[in-house]
């Protein structure tokens, strides 16, 4: 009885081809990056085009897609907290009116945006 090789154990698959035998080998993170989310998505941009070594490094790891649904989940959290905060704060005058309400929570949200891309998104992790 042959020993198993270290891919063998590790349970890397193998491809057949004129007698040789490949072991199928792809990188991790990179397949996955439409599941990451909105601002994980835009994290990964941003990491690539700012930081190149480290997003190869973390392709080559297969922490990007860990890392980018972590920032994702972050900028999520950060963004209902500000806008819940800014709600609290700042009270429709009239209760009744969908146009005022609608008008406060679109400005809600693009405040919290601007603080969610500045200090989560657009930040090295």
């Amino acid at each position: 009885m042959s020993e198993e090789t270290l891919f063998e154990k590790l349970g890397v698959k193998y491809i057949e081809k004129d007698g040789i035998f490949y072991p199928l080998i792809t990188l991790g993170g990179e397949e996955n990056s439409t599941d990451v989310g909105k601002y994980g998505r835009m994290w990964m941009d941003y990491i690539q085009k700012e930081y190149p070594q480290r997003y190869r490094s973390l392709v080559r790891f297969g922490k990007l897609h860990d890392k980018a649904t972590k920032v994702n989940e972050v900028a999520y959290e950060l963004l209902e907290d500000i806008e819940n905060e800014w709600l609290r704060k700042h009270k429709p005058k009239q209760s009744n009116s969908f146009v005022e309400m609608y008008q406060l929570r679109t400005q809600a949200r693009m405040i919290a945006e601007e603080v969610v891309l500045h200090d989560v998104v657009n930040c090295f992790h």
